[in-house]
């Protein structure tokens, strides 16, 4: 069972974050700063890769420079999994310093699950989408 935390903007916007490892952050790592709006971090990981661009150039072929492209590979794969186990964390921290407010936590199988068990709560408390039609009682006769 996932554990998902629920923030609020100030406009009402409702942002659900897992809690946990991200699966996105580790697969695709730095980009997951770019398309989760955690700018900073986005920024950091652009100046990085200019400056070893810029400083480094591009490596003559040799043994040397295969071993350290086969060191560099593992360092890049710890880099993934602590992308992985940070995302999430991060993305929470960027979501309360753009003034979202934590509602609360809820645990469901999947997200799925999550959102057809808020969806019949609502419907439950009587909220109806616009140009829904109104929900039959299943005790009362026909």
């Amino acid at each position: 069972m996932s554990r998902y935390k629920v923030y609020k903007s100030p406009t009402g916007d409702i942002v659900r974050v897992k809690t946990g490892f991200s699966w996105q952050a580790f697969f695709i790592g730095s980009l997951s700063a770019l398309v989760r709006q955690v700018w900073l971090l986005a920024a950091v990981v652009l100046l990085f890769f200019l400056s070893e661009a810029y400083f480094v150039g591009a490596p003559v072929p040799t043994s040397r420079t295969a071993a350290l492209a086969l060191a560099l590979l593992g360092v890049y794969a710890v880099y993934m999994l602590f992308c992985g186990i940070n995302g999430n964390r991060w993305l929470s921290d960027s979501l309360r310093r753009r003034g979202f407010t934590l509602v609360g936590e809820e645990k469901a199988p999947t997200f799925a699950a999550m959102l057809r068990r808020r969806s019949a709560k609502s419907r439950r408390r009587g909220w109806q989408r616009p140009g829904a039609q109104p929900a039959v009682s299943r005790s009362a006769p026909l």
